[in-house]
This record gives structure tokens, C-alpha cells and sequence, in this order.
């Protein structure tokens, strides 16, 4: 059975959360806002293709088969990304409840 990349991706965010959520009491939310920040970021890099660039278009190769390795490799960059952003996020959210949770309990609100 093949899986997408959307998919695998998925199951690694899934993953992710999962593991970091049973280490702590905290409340956690569906990050999905990422993926679509994700996606977007996705469309404007693969769009961002430049032929006159080195990097994307080297000279001795095809420009369809230049394009579509330049596809692969945002692919697998937009995929990393949205991962480490999870992450990322759900450190900031954890630690900033950790604060107003200290907050409440130092008496700050009272």
C-alpha cells in the first residue's frame, strides 16, 4: 500500500503530538491552521521557480525536469516544516500556560 505525502505527514504530526501531549496535563488543540499556512507557503515557493536561478535551474538540465525537482524538493521542505512547526507551537503554548498557571498560583489575579 502506497501513502501520500499528505498522509504521511498526517501520521508524523499525529506522532508528534501524541508524545508530546502524554509527557503533560496541559489541554491540546488541532494545530490545522499550520497546515494551511503550510500549504500556502508550499504554492508560493514551487511559483517562486526561476529559471534564470543556479540553484532551481542548473544549466545543463531540462527545465521541466529542473521544475519538477525543485517541486520535490519544496514537497519535502513544506513536510519537515510543518512538522517543526507543531512543534514549535505547541513548546510556546505549553510554556505560556505553564506561566499563567504560576501566575494563578502566586496569587497575580487575586
Amino acid at each position: 500500500m502506497r501513502i501520500t505525502r499528505r498522509q504521511l505527514r498526517r501520521i508524523i504530526l499525529q506522532e508528534v503530538e501524541s508524545v508530546d501531549s502524554n509527557t503533560h496535563h496541559w489541554p491540546r488543540v488541532d494545530w490545522t491552521n499550520v497546515g494551511t499556512l503550510v500549504d500556502e507557503w508550499r504554492d508560493q515557493e514551487e511559483k517562486a521557480f526561476d529559471t534564470g536561478d543556479p540553484s532551481m535551474a542548473p544549466d545543463d538540465t531540462p527545465i521541466a525536469e529542473a521544475k519538477a525537482f525543485w517541486e520535490e524538493q519544496v514537497e519535502s521542505a513544506s513536510m519537515d516544516m510543518e512538522v517543526e512547526l507543531t512543534v514549535r507551537i505547541r513548546k510556546l503554548a505549553l510554556q505560556t500556560m505553564q506561566e499563567f498557571t504560576n501566575k494563578l498560583i502566586n496569587g497575580d489575579y487575586a
